[in-house]
């Protein structure tokens, strides 16, 4: 990358997933669309929202402010965005954005053999995303 950019190449953030994380206590980091920019792109989502609690390495730790939130595809199960207020967040939201960037729907996070398993707990105590019958999300009129 730095011989691109210092060698007359360019680059640009257009199209990429860039992350924002703000280390404070609890941490806050973000990938991906949130709620109102999917309404506003016109992308039906569902949510998957589990508060920091429900995960037992944050009971170890005894930091259990916070919540996780992943934004899913309507249509799909691929990861439209996330957000995460607690303990270790940057650290998970590495692991989102790269599932994210690999396109992998948000069932194969499950399977994701890591410790500690932060995103596992998002999948599996949240019961995963709703079900089509029982779930917010937002589906364009058109």
């Amino acid at each position: 990358m730095s011989r691109l950019t210092f060698h007359g190449g360019s680059r640009n953030t257009r199209d990429r997933l860039i992350p924002f994380c703000l280390f404070t206590d609890p941490e806050i980091a973000r990938v991906g669309l949130n709620e109102n920019e999917a309404v506003a792109a016109g992308r039906p989502y569902r949510v998957a929202k589990l508060p920091v609690q429900a995960v037992l390495r944050a009971r170890t730790l005894s930091e259990t402010r916070g919540f996780m939130k992943a934004l899913v595809s309507y249509d799909s199960d691929e990861i439209l965005g996330f957000t995460a207020v607690g303990p270790h967040a940057g650290e998970i939201l590495s692991v989102v954005q790269t599932a994210m960037m690999g396109k992998l729907p948000y069932t194969r996070c499950a399977m994701l053999v890591r410790t500690p398993p932060w995103l596992k707990a998002l999948v599996r105590c949240s019961g995963g995303v709703p079900s089509a019958r029982n779930q917010r999300h937002y589906v364009s009129a058109a």
